[in-house]
């Protein structure tokens, strides 16, 4: 079942054969999204364990298992609901993500890129899962190589080079340098590039400064530097206790576009961004 590290709540974990070992604690003790989800009040060692495990149990994560068929979307304005949405209805072709099991994955199905993302936190490395590679390819996705590799910009080059035009690519916050890197190639390759960056906690205000001239969409989570850096320079914010910035007019039809699919009331209204509500805040922001 592969070996596969991850961070969680920026605590470090192995998961081998479909056991959970937690290797340092977490540095944030409390995350409204965790906690609305899997109830969550406090982290410590033990919830991020059991979290997991429920993943693996429910959904064969990190396992041969894996199930393909998520049908709900948890997250009101994550990553993986907003590419689903925009593929569905014609905005988007392809999506570049990272799966375990078979690290960078491009996806052109969009039940296909809910289910890998929906409950998929930071993957550091991954080995392969066999199973996990078949489920993919017989889907309709494409890998971008069998030992497992985890690269972004190689990843958005073969959809481009597959075919497809319009592309969303979801990058690690703290590695900028890819978003410019995709940004620039999708010039070169006359593409378009919706430029997602999340898992921002622990980055600095130099690679925040770089998000917001590179990124269309930027996931605060418990970052103090996307709050201060980016948020000022936001065209639109989602959500006040873990904040989603739209950078760029892509970034507000993709978000907009995720709102129309929803059946809930909304409140638009003019602001100066940030807007914050100081009681739903990650804590302690890094």
């Amino acid at each position: 079942m592969g070996r596969h590290e991850i961070e969680v709540a920026k605590s470090r974990v192995r998961i081998e054969d479909g056991k959970v070992e937690v290797l340092s604690d977490p540095l944030i003790k409390r995350c409204p999204l965790r906690s609305h989800l899997y109830g969550c009040e406090e982290e410590d060692r033990g919830t991020v364990k059991e979290v997991l495990e429920s993943h693996i149990k429910d959904l064969g994560m990190y396992t041969s298992d894996r199930n393909f068929n998520l049908v709900d979307d948890p997250v009101s304005f994550g990553a993986s609901e907003m590419i689903m949405d925009a593929m569905r209805d014609g905005l988007l072709d392809a999506a570049v993500s990272v799966c375990e099991g078979v690290g960078t994955v491009v996806i052109t199905q969009p039940e296909v890129v809910e289910t890998v993302g929906a409950h998929m936190t930071g993957i550091v490395s991954t080995t392969p899962i066999p199973e996990v590679r078949r489920g993919l390819l017989c889907r309709g996705s494409f890998i971008l190589d069998k030992k497992c590799t985890i690269d972004q910009v190689k990843g958005f080059q073969k959809a481009v080079k597959a075919g497809y035009s319009r592309v969303a690519v979801t990058v690690v916050a703290s590695r900028p340098e890819d978003a410019e890197k995709i940004r620039e190639l999708a010039k070169r390759l006359r593409a378009e590039a919706l430029i997602m960056a999340v898992h921002s906690t622990g980055i600095d205000e130099a690679q925040a400064e770089r998000l917001a001239k590179s990124c269309d969409i930027v996931w605060a989570c418990a970052s103090k530097a996307v709050r201060d850096v980016i948020g000022p320079k936001a065209l639109m914010q989602i959500g006040t206790g873990i904040p989603v910035f739209a950078m760029t007019q892509l970034g507000k039809q993709i978000i907009l576009n995720r709102a129309l699919s929803m059946p809930d009331q909304f409140l638009v209204q003019r602001a100066k961004l940030p807007r914050l509500d100081d009681e739903r805040q990650p804590r302690p922001l890094l």
